[in-house]
């Protein structure tokens, strides 16, 4: 599927005709005809009624409009971001993120902004909780910042970016259970290594356990994410992490299974009202593609029939060029 189909089919819907849409365009019709015809070939869809030299909208056709105009509009956007980050040369971004929303996952989605811009240097500091990154962002000492949602502020613009996901990982050796997913209610006197920075994400996985009678044991307070790893691949603790970090235990050794329920939380970026220089603007496009890709071949992965998890590990192989 190529834009200009879809500018051609957009074309004809608003101005009511291929005469008119060629004329709009200043192409001839013969050119939007064709385009038409084969979009509806990639699609194996008519997206018109013809009758004569008319051309109406179909059931199919009309499920296309809103589509075809969000591509385009977000492909006019990323061109009015790549015309002002052109402009920058030399500079840096402040970016804020927080325990739960994991300084390792923003550093994954921003290869391709630090490839296009190498000149452009990224300052990335991690606040202890939710309100202290708001008010550094608030306070202009951050341009943007990576957070789980709900926020404690008003005042800042939210971007949702997706729902973080949370996989059970336990020390190399453990045996697998005979089913997965792993209901919560059956993990009894479950030894945890928990961040103690990271209280929101501390709470969420203890209401969850709680409201099915599970007390956890937490065996360690440790202040990064790798210290919780750490203490897994010792074989000390287990413990609740993020589904990419998940994926490293994964391949240092660790055994990992999906729950169910799912721990999850939503996460983003916030950022002060107004327009963002280029170059943050930038970098916020360019993360959500990143991020877009690893949920996209998730689904895929997932649509053919693999677990959550086994999915992750594939989009993670296909990502660094593995598969």
């Amino acid at each position: 599927m190529e834009i200009r189909q879809l500018e051609y089919f957009l074309a004809v819907v608003e101005h009511n005709g291929v005469n008119r849409a060629a004329a709009h365009l200043h192409v001839a019709q013969a050119t939007i005809s064709q385009g038409i015809k084969q979009l509806e070939r990639e699609l194996k869809l008519e997206l018109f009624h013809r009758t004569g030299r008319n051309v109406v909208l179909n059931s199919a056709g009309r499920l296309l409009v809103e589509p075809a105009r969000k591509i385009l509009n977000e492909i006019l956007s990323t061109k009015d971001v790549m015309r002002g980050a052109l402009e920058l040369s030399v500079g840096s971004i402040t970016i804020g993120t927080m325990p739960e929303m994991s300084s390792e996952a923003v550093a994954a989605w921003s290869g391709s902004f630090t490839k296009q811009y190498p000149d452009i240097r990224i300052d990335m500091t991690e606040y202890a909780n939710v309100a202290e990154l708001c008010d550094e962002v608030l306070n202009g000492h951050c341009e943007i910042g990576f957070t789980t949602f709900p926020i404690p502020v008003e005042n800042l613009q939210k971007i949702q970016y997706g729902v973080q996901r949370m996989m059970l990982v336990m020390p190399p050796g453990t045996p697998l259970p005979e089913t997965q997913p792993v209901a919560l209610s059956g993990l009894q006197s479950l030894p945890l290594a928990a961040s103690n920075l990271a209280h929101r994400e501390n709470d969420i996985v203890a209401a969850a356990l709680s409201e099915h009678a599970i007390n956890a044991q937490i065996r360690a307070y440790v202040p990064t994410r790798h210290a919780q790893l750490a203490f897994v691949l010792n074989g000390s603790a287990n413990a609740f992490l993020p589904i990419r970090l998940a994926v490293l235990a994964k391949k240092l050794g660790a055994v990992v299974v999906e729950t169910t329920p799912t721990i999850r939380t939503s996460y983003g970026i916030v950022h002060r009202s107004g327009s963002l220089n280029p170059a943050a603007e930038s970098f916020i496009l360019q993360s959500k593609v990143a991020l877009n890709q690893w949920v996209e071949l998730i689904k895929m992965h997932q649509d053919a029939g693999k677990s959550l998890f086994d999915a992750a590990l594939l989009a993670d192989e296909a990502l660094h060029g593995v598969i």
